[in-house]
């Protein structure tokens, strides 16, 4: 096993702040153990039910990885957008414009300029700490 820190509250509804320019910051911080063969760098904590369609549920682990071998798209990512975060689905990626959505029906898709955005991580891994069942 090995031991994952966490770093922050996850929200797909609104931007939010995370302390990841810092890793030494990080180990001081909380964490949680996963198989010893994942190689997410950190975990954020869900708090809405924005992705709850994926089976993603508030106070779910969110394991966050720099890199992934597979496409992203209709994946969860997290996107820093002017220092702040947001985790959304990757519905359309491309070198103009890129379009996030969640599984909540009333939420609005969000379509943003490439250039002023960049995708810092890819959703890797789910841990069910909310007690629901994935």
């Amino acid at each position: 096993m090995k031991r994952i820190f966490i770093a922050g509250d996850a929200y797909s509804s609104r931007f939010f702040e995370l302390p990841l320019d810092q890793d030494e910051e990080l180990s001081l911080r909380p964490s949680i153990e996963v198989a010893s063969y994942h190689v997410a760098r950190f975990a954020l904590i869900m708090q809405d039910d924005g992705l709850s369609g994926l089976g993603i549920f508030p106070g779910d682990a969110l394991l966050i990885s720099d890199f992934s071998m597979e496409p992203i798209k209709d994946r969860p990512v997290l996107i820093r957008q002017e220092g702040q975060f947001l985790v959304r689905i990757a519905t359309d990626v491309n070198p103009v414009e890129c379009l996030f959505t969640t599984t909540r029906p009333t939420d609005e898709p969000l379509l943003l300029p490439s250039e002023n955005i960049r995708i810092t991580g890819v959703v890797s891994g789910i841990i069910s700490l909310s007690g629901n069942d994935v």
